[in-house]
């Protein structure tokens, strides 16, 4: 999906963070209360601030943090409070079954790792001049690994894997409809 943004294009590239901001501030805010219970490193691999450091290098609004809770996105019109179109994930990450919930974390940070991942290919196509601290963010390579590791550990079921799939795929859906609104808008 965002391979579709014109990353050349400085208009383009605001969309695409736009896009970004909508779905990773509030996902990242729901882990922050529960994604401990997976991965120790929570805080390290976190983005908003990189998000919001390149938002604002490009004359954008700071986006409205308070704590470890995003209180809003900023959107063209201004702050929304709007929940993620899918109340799903929420569900997912507060699972009361240990197992299912930890799995849920699982797969809704394989969707947020994986997008660490595929926005060091997209940080190649920006222009020297554009700030690039959230797209190609660093991490040591042996992090992938052990994230996989203990992802592979907690899945030891169909179900638990069922779970963590279920909320990867929720996660996936709220990054592309949030990309094709925003390429929308950037076209």
């Amino acid at each position: 999906m965002f391979a579709h943004y014109d990353l050349t294009d400085r208009a383009s590239y605001r969309a695409m963070l736009e896009a970004h901001a909508e779905v990773l501030l509030r996902l990242e805010a729901q882990l922050d209360h529960c994604a401990e219970l997976v991965i120790d490193d929570w805080s390290e691999r976190k983005r908003t601030a990189l998000l919001n450091e390149d938002r604002h290098d490009l004359g954008m609004v700071r986006l409205p943090i308070q704590g470890k809770a995003v209180i809003g996105h900023v959107t063209s019109t201004g702050v929304s409070t709007a929940p993620l179109e899918s109340g799903r994930i929420r569900q997912l990450l507060n699972n009361e079954e240990p197992a299912r919930q930890k799995a849920a974390i699982a797969g809704t940070l394989y969707v947020l790792e994986g997008s660490r991942l595929g926005g060091r290919f997209l940080a190649r196509r920006l222009p020297p001049d554009f700030p690039r601290r959230y797209l190609d963010a660093d991490q040591p390579a042996d992090k992938w690994r052990k994230f996989l590791e203990k992802f592979d550990a907690l899945l030891y079921q169909q179900a638990l894997l069922d779970s963590a799939a279920e909320a990867a795929v929720e996660a996936f859906a709220a990054f592309e409809r949030s990309g094709r609104k925003w390429l929308m808008k950037a076209k």
